[in-house]
């Protein structure tokens, strides 16, 4: 049974990157792979002809690419970090149907994903967390998600495509509250 996706939702959002990187491991195999990104896109129930007719075109095969390469440099700062602080915890803020934390899992650290609720409830549904993972229904400004995370071996925290969603302030506010809260963790973000 494919789980729906309802048009003009907040769980539409996570279809574009989602497509992005099935489209990038289809067009670009060499560069890029998301096994996960390719079996969700037929998990799904959603009407992708829209997503297929523009995938023809150049300038959505580049931002196919450019997520793509997007999540390969976050992994890389995620993998560099792990290989000084082996049991540190990584956390994927506003994480979708992202498979980022677990292509860099190490074998002993925790992985964190956090989105709205009803993302985390679609998530549940297509990527139920795995051992040493656990899905956190939250808003990233409401820190109380703060208190449901164990830094005690460290902390790398990743958000993709994330904060282009935010106010400026509000990006400032989170993450002067991370370092306080996370002293010596680390966030690698990407931003435009």
């Amino acid at each position: 049974m494919k789980y729906k996706i309802e048009k003009n939702t907040v769980q539409e959002t996570l279809i574009l990157p989602l497509y992005s990187r099935k489209l990038c491991s289809e067009l670009y195999p060499n560069l890029y792979r998301d096994e996960t990104a390719v079996r969700l896109i037929d998990e799904i129930d959603y009407d992708f002809s829209e997503a297929e007719k523009s995938s023809r075109s150049l300038m959505q095969r580049f931002g196919a690419l450019e997520v793509a390469m997007r999540q390969n440099d976050l992994a890389w700062e995620v993998q560099n970090y792990l290989a000084d602080h082996p049991d540190a915890v990584v956390v994927n803020l506003g994480c979708g149907l992202d498979s980022t934390g677990r292509a860099c899992d190490n074998g002993s650290c925790k992985i964190y994903n956090l989105d709205f609720p009803d993302v985390i409830a679609v998530r549940n549904e297509l990527l139920p967390a795995g051992e040493r993972e656990e899905n956190i229904p939250c808003d990233l400004n409401n820190t109380e998600w703060f208190a449901k995370i164990d830094a005690s071996g460290g902390a790398v925290f990743f958000a993709s495509g994330v904060f282009y969603y935010f106010l400026t302030e509000q990006v400032k506010t989170l993450v002067r509250a991370m370092a306080d809260a996370f002293p010596g963790g680390v966030l690698v973000f990407d931003a435009a």
